[in-house]
């Protein structure tokens, strides 16, 4: 009989501290998981703040320019004639670009007024408003705020 109560005494620590030791791991990955995320929407939210510094990573793939200057140089890549009129609306406010404005110009030959594509791109979207294709690749896309696990 006294053999019994230490044998369940026994099996009731181990039960306790695999149970403890399972609770232990769950806290450490949760607390883990929060330092991970708090690190890194730090670094995002500095990046956000800087928008200077994302707007010359915006010059990179798409360099500014009026649209006049950009339809001389594009119809003639394109063998276009004379007889097309080349006006241009843009996708983000859908208002027509006048030859004179600043534009940007994609790799998908998209052109927007550079205001325009500029509050899309710091609104972090990194796909052509028209066809979707992407424009840039941002080294440390943002992340969910939280990571679950599995």
């Amino acid at each position: 009989m006294a053999d019994d109560h230490s044998l369940k005494t026994s099996h009731m620590a181990i039960v306790l501290g695999i149970g403890l030791g399972v609770v232990m791991l769950i806290v450490l990955s949760l607390l883990l998981t929060i330092v991970v995320n708090r690190r890194d929407r730090q670094t995002f939210m500095r990046q956000r703040k800087n928008p200077d510094e994302r707007l010359r990573n915006l010059d990179a793939v798409s360099p500014t320019r009026t649209l006049e200057q950009w339809w001389t140089t594009t119809k003639g890549k394109m063998g276009l004639s004379e007889a097309v009129d080349g006006q241009f609306v843009c996708a983000v406010c859908l208002e027509q670009v006048n030859r004179s404005e600043e534009i940007r110009e994609l790799k998908c030959l998209h052109v927007f007024h550079r205001e325009c594509l500029e509050k899309w791109y710091l609104g972090d979207h990194y796909n052509c408003p028209l066809c979707h294709r992407p424009y840039f690749v941002v080294d440390n896309p943002p992340r969910n705020d939280y990571v679950w696990m599995v």
